[in-house]
């Protein structure tokens, strides 16, 4: 599962088994992660658009996860946006995803690319609570991913829930951008278009328009994304609601966790992470 603010920062089958699974924990959710899931339900099938057509992260998701070797671990894998390149490059990917949508569009995705180098296995399930019944030597959460925790505590049950799945000094590494001080004081950005993409029915093309407003108490972000299909005048407004991290929170929110901090990056161009920095790459390694 991903999220975006524009303003912000910026099976028979080898390309996947043939059903998306349901891990054996996770089936009931809790309150703040259902959100979550039904947030991406209402838009998966404008996703791939926009906010899918992010790319920033892909090379560097594909030399780490070539480096570590398959397979590998994605939190929030949802339609696919970085786990088919991934295969595409060779590695087996495992992603988990709470939304059910999102996962159809998936599935829909592997039948139409056909066979891929890699394998990608889609299981829904709650990040918070999950139990695959394996290790891997690398877990990502990528673009934003990890903001869907609205609190310490469910952020705190995410980053246990992973280091389970992870082998002898497996790693972790998750992404999200910095938090924009000028704009958390303004209170919110100025609608912007983000992008412009043909309508998932071949009917016309699709405008999606995003503005965000932050709420300082419990760090709260709301990307309103307005999906538009001119001429018709016809038009869709989503929510998706998430909880912003300072940089300084994650060091003792990973070691509190079990996890060795290994490098803070500042952007996919691994530039070290810097005052000034948009993006905020962390790479956390399984302690003993």
């Amino acid at each position: 599962m991903t999220m975006t603010c524009g303003s912000c920062g910026s099976s028979s089958n080898r390309g996947l088994t043939g059903e998306v699974q349901s891990a054996r924990r996770g089936r009931r959710q809790a309150p703040a992660q259902r959100g979550s899931e039904r947030q991406y339900d209402l838009i998966a099938e404008w996703y791939d658009g926009y906010p899918g057509n992010y790319l920033d992260d892909v090379v560097f998701f594909a030399e780490e996860a070539k480096k570590a070797g398959s397979p590998v671990l994605e939190i929030g894998v949802g339609t696919g946006r970085l786990a088919f390149p991934l295969a595409a490059a060779g590695v087996d990917i495992v992603g988990i995803d709470s939304s059910a949508k999102m996962l159809s569009v998936l599935e829909r995705k592997r039948k139409e690319l056909g066979e891929l180098p890699g394998r990608v296995e889609a299981v829904q399930a709650d990040m918070r609570r999950f139990e695959l019944g394996r290790r891997f030597p690398l877990a990502i959460c990528a673009f934003r991913t990890f903001l869907y925790l609205l609190t310490k505590a469910d952020q705190r049950r995410a980053l246990r829930a992973i280091r389970r799945h992870l082998g002898p000094a497996g790693r972790l590494i998750m992404s999200f951008f910095v938090p924009p001080r000028e704009l958390i004081e303004k209170g919110r950005t100025e609608p912007v278009e983000m992008a412009r993409f043909l309508s998932p029915d071949g009917k016309g093309e699709v405008v999606a328009r995003e503005w965000a407003e932050f709420r300082p108490k419990g760090q709260r972000l709301i990307s309103h994304i307005v999906y538009e299909w001119p001429p018709t005048g016809r038009r869709a407004e989503r929510e998706l609601v998430a909880r912003y991290v300072w940089p300084e929170e994650v060091p003792p929110l990973l070691e509190g966790c079990g996890y060795r901090v290994v490098q803070a990056y500042g952007g996919f161009d691994r530039r070290p992470l810097a005052e000034g920095s948009r993006e905020q790459v962390w790479v956390g390694e399984r302690a003993r």
